[in-house]
C-alpha cells in the first residue's frame, strides 16, 4: 500500500475515534502521521487541540510550541502569533511563553499588546526579586515606546534597587526630555527635581532644568540656578558654556564675552566658547580677532573633510559690514582644494576687488592668473591682466589661438561649427552647443579654441522650462538657416571680406537683419563666452563681497554670489504673440531619417549640427501628453515613472514618481522607486532619504518595514558605510534570522571588515 493510502487510512481512523469520543486513540493515530512528517503543522495543531480535550495541557503546550517554531522558521509570523496566544492562554504564568508572545506582538507592530504582556511579566519578576530580569523586560518596553513614562519610572526604581544610580538618572532625564518635547514643562520639572534629589548637581539634570526655564520664558531662574551650581563648582566648563549662551541669547554680550574668554583661556580647544567669542568679536567689528579664534577650528574641520562647516564659520566673518581678506583667501583655498571652480571664480573676484582697494597690485597678478585659468575666454579679464602686467613691467604670455598646422579648410570648418555653437549658446541651449563642440573636438582634439569653449560651457548650468526650450530651438533654427545661407557662399577671400563688412555696424536700415555669428570673423575669431556671465563686466570689478542678502549700493559681491550655486538663465526674452509648435507625429517619423543621416555624415567626417538627446524626445512626448488634457490620476504618473526608469531616464522618473507619491495608496511604492532612481545615479544620500520616507509610511515591525531596512542596509554598503550597513543587517537578523540572506550578508561584511 502507498504512503498516501496509508495517510488517508490513518486520518479516517483518527476522525472515527474523535467522533466516538476515543480522544486518546485519535491522538495515537495522528502522532503516527507526525512521526512521519515532523513539519506537518496541521497535524501537530490537531494533536494539541486533542490534548486540551483530554486535559493534558502540558503535552498540548509542547505540541503547539513545535507548531509555533515551524511557523517562525517559515516566516509566517501571524500564524506563529496565533499559536502563541493559545499557549499563553494555557499557561499564563509562564515567563518564557509570555516573552515569546510579546516579541511576536512587537514584530507584527502590535505595540500596545506587546507592552501589556511585557509589563505583566516585568511586574511579576520585580515582585519576585528578579531585578536584573525585570530591568531587561522594561528596557524592551521603553525601546518600543520612548514616551512610556510609567515604564521609565519603573526602570529608574529597579536601577536604584540594583545600586545603579547613573542608569536611574538616565531614565529620569530621558523621561524629562520627552515631557519637554511635548510642551509638558511642569511634568519635566518634577521629574528633573526627582533626579536632582537622587544626585544633587548632576550636570545633565541641571542643563535639562535650565532648558525647562528657558521654555517657560524664565531666563532669570535659569541664570540663578547656574550661578548657584558654579559657586560650588567654579571650573565646570559645561555650566560656564550654558551660562555664557544664556547671556549671549539675552543680548548681554559683555557678560557673555567675559565667560567665554575665561573658558578659552583655560580650555583653548573648547569649540562652543571659541565660536561664541568669535561671533561677539564680529559684532564688535573685530574681524581679525574673530578669524584668529576661528582659524584653528576651520583647519581642523578641513582636515576631517568637513568643509561645509568650515565654510559656515568663514561665512560668519564675511556676513559683517567689512570685507576681510584672510577669510576670503581661506575660502578660496577650500574651493581650490575641492576643485569647485565656479565658486572659486566668484571668491577670486571678491579677493581681486579687495586687493585693488588696498593697492596691492603685486598680489593681484596671481589672482588674475588663476581667474584666466578658470575663464580663458573672458576677453575683458585678459585685457585687465595684460594691462596690469604691462604696468608692473612683467612679461606677457601670448595665448595660442589655433593649431597652426591645420589647413585653411579645417580652420573654416572649425569657425563654422563654433559659429553654430554660439547661436545655441545665445539662446541658452547649452547641451546642444556642447554636443556640437564635442563632435568638433573628435576631429580636432588639440585645437585650443574648442577646448576652451567646452571648458566654459561645462561651468554653465541652465534650467529652462519646456516651453522656453521649444521657443528657443525654433528661433535658433531660423538663425541657423540664415547663418548657413550666409556661410554657404564663403569660398573666396572676397566672400570673407563681405562677411566681415556685414559684421561691422551699419546704418539703421540693417537693423532688421539677424547679426552674423561671432565665430565667422576671419581676422579675429571671437573667444567663446558663456551665454551670460553672472554679472555684467562692470560688476565683476566691484569691491569685495559682503555676506548679506542685499547688495549695498550696487558695489558689493553679495553672500549669494560667493556661497550660493545660483542657476543663471543665460538669455531672458519676453516674446508676445501666438506660439507655434512642431507636429510631433512628423517629428517622430523623421527621427529615424535624422539618425541615419547623422551616422552617414559622421562616417564621412562631417559635423552634424543638431543632435537631439533622448531627454529632448521625452520632453516632446510629455508635452504631447499635456496637450491631450490633464493626467487622469496618480497611477498614470506611477506607470510613466516605471517606464522612464526602464529606459534609464531617472530625472524624468523622479518627476513622475514624485507626483504619484501624492496619492496615499501609491506613496510607499513611489518612495521606494524614487530611492532606486537615486541609487542608480549613485546619489546614496538622496536614496537613503527617500527610503527613510518610505519607512515612515510602513508599519514598524512588519515584513514590509524590514524589507525597506534591508534596502537601506544595501545602500549603506554601496556607500562604503560598513558600520551603518552592519548595524542595519544586525537589526534585521535580530528581528528574523531567516529573512532573505541576511545571515550570509552579515558574515561577508564582518569578514571584509
Amino acid at each position: 500500500m502507498s504512503a498516501r493510502s496509508d495517510r488517508v487510512r490513518i486520518i479516517e481512523q483518527a476522525e472515527k475515534f474523535v467522533r466516538t469520543g476515543r480522544v486518546r486513540d485519535a491522538i495515537a493515530e495522528y502522532e503516527k502521521l507526525a512521526l512521519g512528517d515532523p513539519q506537518d503543522v496541521g497535524t501537530l495543531n490537531i494533536i494539541g487541540d486533542l490534548y486540551i480535550r483530554s486535559g493534558q495541557s502540558d503535552r498540548a503546550i509542547r505540541s503547539f510550541q513545535k507548531v509555533a517554531e515551524e511557523y517562525e522558521k517559515r516566516g509566517l509570523f501571524s500564524q506563529a502569533l496565533a499559536i502563541c496566544k493559545k499557549i499563553h492562554k494555557l499557561s499564563p504564568d509562564s515567563t518564557d511563553t509570555a516573552l515569546k508572545l510579546g516579541d511576536l506582538y512587537a514584530q507584527q507592530g502590535f505595540v500596545a499588546d506587546a507592552k501589556t504582556v511585557y509589563a505583566s511579566v516585568g511586574g511579576r519578576l520585580a515582585g519576585g526579586g528578579k531585578t536584573a530580569e525585570a530591568i531587561a523586560i522594561f528596557d524592551k518596553i521603553v525601546k518600543l515606546d520612548r514616551e512610556d513614562h510609567e515604564a521609565r519610572q519603573a526602570l529608574a526604581r529597579l536601577h536604584r534597587q540594583a545600586g545603579n544610580a547613573e542608569a536611574a538618572l538616565d531614565q529620569l532625564n530621558e523621561s524629562a526630555e520627552v515631557h519637554l518635547e511635548k510642551g509638558q514643562f511642569d511634568a519635566a520639572a518634577a521629574v528633573l527635581a526627582e533626579a536632582l534629589a537622587l544626585r544633587p548637581g548632576h550636570p545633565r539634570s541641571i542643563v535639562g532644568l535650565v532648558d525647562v526655564y528657558k521654555k517657560q520664558s524664565q531666563p532669570g531662574r535659569a541664570v540663578e540656578l547656574l550661578e548657584k551650581e558654579l559657586a560650588a563648582a567654579p571650573d565646570n566648563i559645561q555650566f560656564l558654556n550654558v551660562l555664557g549662551n544664556l547671556h549671549f541669547e539675552a543680548g548681554d554680550t559683555k557678560q557673555a564675552e567675559e565667560i567665554f574668554t575665561r573658558i578659552v583661556t583655560g580650555h583653548p580647544l573648547n569649540v562652543n566658547a571659541r565660536i561664541k567669542l568669535g561671533r561677539i568679536q564680529i559684532l564688535k567689528d573685530k574681524l581679525d580677532q574673530a578669524y584668529e579664534l576661528f582659524e584653528p577650528l576651520i583647519n581642523n574641520l578641513v582636515k576631517k573633510h568637513r568643509e561645509e562647516k568650515a565654510i559656515g564659520l568663514l561665512g560668519l566673518i564675511l556676513e559683517s559690514q567689512k570685507p576681510h581678506l584672510p577669510a576670503l583667501e581661506k575660502l578660496a583655498l577650500i574651493y581650490r582644494s575641492n576643485k569647485e571652480v565656479k565658486k572659486l571664480e566668484v571668491v577670486d573676484r571678491a579677493i581681486l576687488d579687495e586687493l585693488r582697494r588696498l593697492g596691492d597690485r603685486e598680489r593681484m597678478v596671481g589672482i588674475y592668473a588663476e581667474l584666466l585659468e578658470l575663464r580663458p575666454d573672458d576677453a575683458e579679464l585678459a585685457r585687465e591682466a595684460r594691462s596690469l602686467r604691462t604696468d608692473l613691467r612683467l612679461p606677457i604670455e601670448e595665448v595660442k589661438e589655433e593649431t597652426p598646422e591645420l589647413s585653411e579648410k579645417d580652420r573654416e570648418a572649425i569657425r563654422e561649427a563654433m559659429g553654430q555653437a554660439d547661436l545655441y549658446l545665445q539662446q541658452g541651449l547649452v547641451r546642444i552647443a556642447r554636443r556640437l563642440l564635442e563632435n568638433l573636438r573628435f576631429r580636432y582634439p588639440e585645437d585650443p579654441q574648442i577646448l576652451r569653449k567646452i571648458a566654459v560651457i561645462d561651468e554653465v548650468r541652465t534650467h529652462i522650462d519646456e516651453d522656453e526650450i521649444r521657443r528657443r530651438v525654433e528661433k535658433t533654427t531660423v538663425l541657423e538657416a540664415q547663418y548657413k545661407e550666409r556661410a554657404g557662399g564663403r569660398k573666396t577671400e572676397e566672400k570673407k571680406s563681405e562677411i566681415l563688412r556685414e559684421e561691422t555696424p551699419q546704418p539703421a536700415a540693417r537693423k532688421t537683419e539677424p547679426p552674423a555669428p561671432p565665430a565667422v570673423r576671419e581676422a579675429e575669431p571671437r573667444p567663446a563666452e558663456p551665454p551670460v556671465a553672472p554679472r555684467k563686466v562692470e560688476e565683476k570689478r566691484k569691491p569685495a563681497g559682503l555676506f548679506r542678502a542685499e547688495v549695498l549700493e550696487g558695489e558689493k559681491v553679495s553672500t549669494a554670489d560667493i556661497f550660493a550655486e545660483t542657476d543663471i538663465i543665460p538669455f531672458i526674452s519676453a516674446e508676445t504673440g501666438e506660439r507655434r509648435y512642431h507636429d510631433l507625429r512628423e517629428a517622430a517619423a523623421g527621427e529615424l531619417r535624422w539618425l541615419a543621416a547623422a551616422r552617414s555624415r559622421q562616417l564621412q567626417g562631417d559635423i552634424f549640427p543638431l543632435e537631439r538627446e533622448l531627454t529632448a524626445i521625452v520632453s516632446e512626448f510629455r508635452k504631447d501628453l499635456k496637450t491631450r488634457g490633464p493626467v487622469a490620476d496618480a497611477d498614470v504618473h506611477y506607470q510613466l515613472g516605471l517606464a522612464f526608469m526602464g529606459q534609464g531616464l531617472f530625472a524624468e522618473a523622479v518627476e513622475e514618481l514624485t507626483e504619484a507619491a501624492k496619492d496615499g495608496t501609491l506613496a510607499l511604492a513611489s518612495y521606494s522607486l524614487l530611492s532606486q532612481c537615486y541609487r542608480q545615479k549613485r546619489d546614496f544620500d538622496e536614496a537613503a532619504k527617500w527610503l527613510k520616507t518610505a519607512m515612515a509610511e510602513a508599519k514598524a515591525g512588519t515584513e514590509q518595514y524590514y524589507a525597506l531596512v534591508y534596502e537601506l542596509a544595501e545602500i549603506a554598503e554601496a556607500a562604503d558605510d560598513r558600520d551603518r550597513s552592519l548595524a542595519l543587517f544586525r537589526e534585521i537578523r535580530d528581528w528574523n534570522p531567516g529573512f532573505r540572506n541576511v545571515a550570509a550578508r552579515l558574515e561577508t561584511l564582518e569578514k571584509s571588515a
